[in-house]
């Protein structure tokens, strides 16, 4: 048995060593392209070429990333395969001419909130839910928009909100009334910045929503409604 061991170990350890010298080639590869693309960049610029077509104008960094973002169905993308479509489209290159690297995509994404959001190293679009426009007249709702919210709540002692994700889940739409002790206007803390809030008057008409639109039922908050 001792022999079996030794050898699964030393197996191991060949796994290992073979993984961490693909990793480094890859990294190796890496560097490699992104030197070859600025020297290519700089070659164009000296012999005054452009790949973008005559007449175009040019993008700043964000609007090619939201490009990018939209042709792809927002579906949410590091900040390395963001740099690396940007720069095969040419949509973007530093004044110096070189690809744009993946700490500018950060840095300009960071930047403009209101645009894209991230999920770890996953960036999209900020884009409004399409179930968020499918609602009747008779429901508000506030995204980014705290002050909003709060004079509706003021307002509206009678009414009913469904505190929900920016893009709603079945998994997640609870139901509060204004006076929920939840909800205290702390005015250091976004209300409807990562959770958005889906108000009425009508509560069967919130609950309808809840169920016809996104496909969940709404769960009552144990403080309003205990």
């Amino acid at each position: 048995m001792s022999d079996l061991a030794d050898a699964l170990n030393q197996s191991r350890e060949i796994v290992r060593s073979a993984l961490a010298d693909a990793r480094a080639e890859l990294a190796a590869l890496d560097d490699r392209r992104s030197e070859l693309l600025a020297l290519i960049s700089q070659g164009e610029a000296a012999l005054g070429e452009a790949r973008r077509d005559a007449g175009t104008t040019a993008m700043t960094l964000h609007e090619a990333l939201m490009q990018i973002l939209r042709e792809n169905g927002n579906v949410p993308m590091t900040a390395r395969a963001l740099a690396d479509a940007v720069t095969d489209r040419d949509l973007y290159r530093k004044k110096d001419g070189s690809p744009v690297e993946i700490n500018q995509i950060h840095a300009r994404t960071n930047n403009y909130h209101d645009l894209f959001e991230k999920d770890g190293p996953l960036i999209r679009l900020r884009e409004e839910s399409a179930m968020l426009t499918n609602h009747p007249p008779s429901i508000t709702v506030f995204r980014d928009d705290d002050e909003g919210f709060t004079a509706w709540l003021d307002e509206h002692p009678d009414g009913y909100f469904i505190n929900s994700e920016r893009r709603p889940k079945p998994t997640y739409l609870v139901l509060h009334q204004p006076g929920c002790r939840h909800f205290d206007r702390d005015p250091t803390v976004h209300w409807t910045r990562d959770y958005i809030k889906i108000c009425s008057l009508d509560r069967r008409g919130l609950e309808e929503w809840a169920t016809g639109t996104v496909g969940g039922e709404a769960t009552l908050c144990s403080s309003c409604f205990g």
